[in-house]
């Protein structure tokens, strides 16, 4: 089985190189669906219940994961602030953690810092959600 894996640094890109070989209509009606009705993955619908940070944040931990890149609460907030307050960022780590879609560590090098990853429930759902949207977008 392929397991396909979509992170927030390269989905533009990859959409852009896939239009040419789409029909742009069942795309656009893919994607309509795809946020608009409500996931039966719990993960994915904690995420996508915060408007557009919540999507960016999910995708930011998600890439950072599979990048193997340390992400920080910090490195988060700076990311997400066009589309969240600091507070609001925080809250919603908080949640996610006590949800167990994240996880917060301590930083084993300087304990002032706290890592953010995605917990397995969240690397599951990801992975199984990225698999139905390539095949649902007809990728050869």
């Amino acid at each position: 089985m392929m397991c396909y894996i979509i992170t927030s640094n390269y989905l533009i890109d990859f959409l852009l190189k896939i239009l040419k070989d789409l029909d742009m209509k069942n795309l656009s009606k893919f994607l309509i669906k795809e946020f608009t009705e409500e996931s039966s993955k719990k993960s994915i619908k904690f995420f996508r219940s915060y408007g557009a940070h919540g999507y960016i944040i999910w995708l930011t931990i998600i890439s950072y994961y599979f990048e193997k890149k340390r992400l920080f609460i910090e490195d988060l907030i700076q990311i997400s602030s066009s589309y969240a307050s600091r507070r609001t960022v925080i809250d919603f780590i908080n949640i996610g953690n006590e949800k167990g879609y994240l996880k917060k560590i301590n930083a084993k090098d300087d304990k002032r810092k706290t890592l953010i990853i995605p917990s397995d429930i969240t690397i599951e759902e990801y992975n199984e959600w990225s698999k139905y949207f390539v095949s649902n977008i007809n990728i050869k």
